[in-house]
């Protein structure tokens, strides 16, 4: 529906340039953060801090690159530092007890806060050459036409996709998120659980920074700010649960195409900015809404 109202108001919105040039670039890193993001909320949990992680980790690689240390050690750098934030987060939730929403609240602003301290406020560019130019080619080069960061979303959706569907990880991540007590109850170790949870979260955070990153051709110490909205929206509007115990990774890649073309189309039509905003905030009330209402349904129907 909404693809078809954009095709007619701009020709150019369905030419194969702009979809999967623009739009599924544009995307790609979002929906990478949002493959973690919804391990963590099917697990009935919530990850604040994506964004903030998204800023570290690309901060950190291009750190790493201009000191010339190579692209493998940049990339284990970016990693790092997102699973070093995600353990962060789940020892705070599991060990002391804290709310996942208020644990990863407070991590966005400490995350966010240090990599603007690590710099001083200041931008990174990696070198053009060597290390820093094949980092680059992550974000803008291309294999058979598509680009790379589509590549690497669409890789990543399959391995977490398989992981969540066919191995017992991802089933007791399903039955954690539907039932906390009983997966006690059955044995499972849930602290453990959610630990691996949260450090995936901020691991796959991780891997959409850099992306961003190299895409950019500069670290910013605001990139990705804000886009823990976007990519929490993208998991609800792919049909992930707010109660968690329900969503699919696919419906991620669905959510996060959803928001692409918003943007993409906003851009298009020669609309403000902000009506982004305001268009992402209602999909997102009005995903959350059908949410309830259908689990309102099933309870009747058990009834």
């Amino acid at each position: 529906m909404i693809s078809v109202s954009l095709s007619l108001a701009s020709p150019y919105f369905l030419s194969s340039s702009n979809i999967i040039g623009t739009v599924a670039v544009y995307f790609s890193w979002i929906c990478i953060a949002g493959f973690g993001e919804a391990m963590v909320m099917i697990g009935g949990g919530l990850d604040l801090s994506v964004g903030s992680t998204m800023g570290l980790a690309g901060m950190i690689a291009a750190l790493v690159l201009s000191s010339g240390m190579g692209l493998v050690i940049a990339i284990l750098a970016g990693l790092a530092a997102g699973a070093a934030v995600g353990l962060a987060n789940g020892l705070v939730i599991t060990r002391i007890g804290l709310n996942p929403f208020i644990t990863t609240l407070g991590s966005l602003s400490i995350v966010r806060g240090l990599t603007f301290g690590v710099v001083q406020g200041m931008a990174v560019t990696p070198p053009g050459h060597g290390a820093g130019a094949l980092f680059s080619a992550f974000g803008t080069g291309s294999l058979i036409g598509i680009p790379n960061p589509v590549l690497i979303m669409l890789g990543l959706g399959v391995v977490v996709h398989v992981v969540m569907t066919t191995r017992p990880f991802g089933r007791h991540v399903y039955g954690l998120g539907g039932n906390e007590q009983a997966s006690r109850l059955l044995g499972l170790n849930v602290n453990n659980l959610k630990l691996k949870l949260y450090v995936a979260s901020g691991m796959l955070a991780a891997i959409g920074g850099m992306l961003l990153t190299a895409k950019a051709g500069t670290a910013l110490p605001d990139a990705a700010t804000g886009y823990e909205l976007k990519v929490i929206a993208a998991v609800i509007i792919g049909g992930t649960s707010l109660a968690g115990g329900r969503g699919t990774i696919p419906g991620v890649l669905i959510g996060a195409a959803l928001l692409g073309a918003i943007n993409d189309g906003i851009v298009l039509l020669g609309m403000a900015g902000y009506w982004q905003q305001l268009i992402t905030g209602l999909v997102i009330v009005a995903a959350a809404s059908i949410d309830i209402l259908r689990r309102r349904l099933e309870r009747l129907q058990v009834a």
